[in-house]
């Protein structure tokens, strides 16, 4: 008998992964428009974009999915697994989308990254290990520069002792739990276990157990990275760093591509303010980051309409990004048959 079908060639037009595209396409640009025109009616935003710096932020931006993809090149490298760096930039930026719209505080991503990483034949408890490692590189330098930019924020005269003394102390305790996961994981005790509980607490009991047993998992594989390979902290942490360096920078080309003046203790609070924002389990930050913003550069003694002109810029981009993660979501490989 004659097989009643044939397998069509990736690539076809049976493939339906552009089609997918369509609605995340429109809806994206849909709000980008609303979002635009809410910024021109309602803000000190101007008419039209500083054109100039648009090229600059968006080489800004590949740089900075650059170093995430490298930095995760360098982990999937100790556990024998090579993957090109641009698919490994279109994963990140597909789970990065997922991560942002999921209320999940941006972790929502990570079990998508690991999901992604099976599609290319790695075991389930090395990728997750890998996404986690990865993840734990990534709060390095977020906990580090986070006392840094207020330090440096606080000493240019930005804001109240008070408010800024504060995040600093919120940044403080961020850079005291990451201290507390790399001694426990070096000494291979649980690590993530225990930061899973309060989930479990929640969680409905048919996924308990799966998620207790991912987190052991998880920190299995954590102590065996630590072990094996002492220097890939350091180095990872080096490449968050820069990376942090270079989101500041980006921010900064997107204010000035909206003609947007901020100042330097500003403009770190701010980008420290994206991360508390994204910190929080609200869908896209919605609401969240509008309020980081306003109150900051509130606090900042700046006028009402500058914080709102800001966070209407941020979010306006954030779409953008949302946009193209779930393009990059939508032509992700598949998993192997």
């Amino acid at each position: 008998m004659r097989p009643s079908s044939r397998a069509e060639p990736a690539g076809t037009a049976a493939d339906p992964s552009w089609s997918r595209l369509v609605l995340p396409a429109v809806a994206g640009l849909g709000a980008a428009w609303v979002l635009w025109h809410v910024a021109a009616a309602r803000t000190p935003l101007p008419a039209r974009l500083a054109v100039g710096w648009v090229p600059i932020y968006v080489g800004l931006v590949l740089v900075t999915v650059v170093l995430h993809a490298a930095r995760w090149r360098m982990v999937l490298r100790r556990l024998g697994t090579e993957l090109p760096l641009g698919l490994l930039g279109r994963l990140w930026l597909a789970a990065r989308a997922v991560g942002w719209l999921i209320p999940s505080g941006s972790l929502g991503g990570e079990p998508v990254r690991a999901q992604l990483l099976t599609t290319s034949g790695m075991p389930a408890p090395s990728a997750a290990g890998a996404v986690a490692f990865d993840r734990a590189l990534e709060l390095a330098g977020n906990t580090i520069v986070g006392p840094l930019f207020v330090a440096v924020a606080l000493a240019l005269g930005a804001g109240s002792d008070t408010g800024a003394l504060a995040a600093g102390a919120f940044a403080l305790a961020g850079l005291t739990l990451l201290a507390l996961v790399y001694i426990r994981g070096r000494r291979g005790r649980p690590a993530l276990v225990p930061l899973a509980r309060p989930l479990l607490r929640i969680a409905p009991a048919r996924w308990s157990a799966r998620i207790r047993a991912g987190a052991a998992d998880a920190d299995a594989a954590l102590h065996r990275f630590l072990a094996a390979h002492p220097d890939l902290v350091p180095a990872g942490v080096g490449i968050s760093l820069a990376i942090e360096a270079v989101h500041v920078v980006e921010l900064a080309a997107l204010f000035a591509a909206f003609s947007l003046a901020v100042p330097l203790p500003l403009l770190l609070l701010s980008s420290l303010g994206l991360g508390i924002a994204h910190a929080i389990p609200v869908t896209a930050a919605l609401g969240t980051l509008e309020a980081t913003q306003i109150g900051l550069f509130t606090v900042g003694g700046e006028p009402l309409a500058t914080g709102l002109a800001v966070a209407l810029a941020i979010r306006l981009a954030e779409t953008l990004a949302i946009l193209t993660g779930l393009a990059c979501l939508a032509t992700a490989p598949r998993a192997v048959a």
